[in-house]
């Protein structure tokens, strides 16, 4: 089934094949937090949903957070040394975004490896939206893979530098079609 989602995703102008899409077009400053107040797993996913919901201008009335709290439960996203990309699909939105924050204490979000988890980012989908949801979630990861890149991003000292780490990575790490 084809994606018809309200966004202007990449497409090659000759071919008219869709192109990666890139965390940097979903993000804004303002969905960007450097320092996450919650200490637990539940705490860090609702505030990130708030802090999606309130950059993009969403009100899912909690679609939002129970759909990433579902797909959390059934696996953990944290596949990453200190990071993970929790998401979700919701009929309430209409558009792809995206919301990034970082907790210099670390939260334990059952990773893989065991170890606290200090960088996450928060990607929801519209429903219909499947093949640039694994797209993106691919592109996320090539980023997040990179030692120098995750650096980065924990070091950010304010979210326009962060997005400048974001873009940096990606123009490093994701092919551009």
């Amino acid at each position: 089934m084809a994606d018809t989602v309200p966004i202007s995703a990449p497409h090659d102008g000759r071919t008219g094949a869709l192109l990666a899409m890139r965390l940097s077009q979903l993000l804004n400053p303002d969905a960007i937090c450097l320092r996450l107040q919650s200490r637990t797993k539940r705490e860090v996913l609702a505030e990130l949903v708030t802090l999606l919901e309130t950059s993009h201008g969403f009100a899912s009335q909690g679609e939002i957070l129970d759909r990433v709290m579902r797909r959390e439960a059934m696996m953990s996203t944290g596949l990453f040394p200190g990071a993970a990309i929790p998401h979700g699909k919701a009929r309430s939105v209409d558009r792809m975004a995206a919301a990034c924050g970082l907790s210099p204490e670390g939260v334990d979000f059952d990773s893989e490896d065991g170890e606290p988890t200090h960088l996450f980012v928060l990607l929801v989908s519209p429903e219909n939206a499947t093949t640039l949801h694994v797209r993106l979630l691919a592109n996320i990861s090539r980023l997040l893979k990179d030692d120098a890149v995750r650096q980065r991003l924990l070091t950010a000292r304010s979210p326009e530098d962060f997005l400048a780490a974001v873009e940096g990575g990606e123009s490093a790490f994701v092919p551009p079609g």
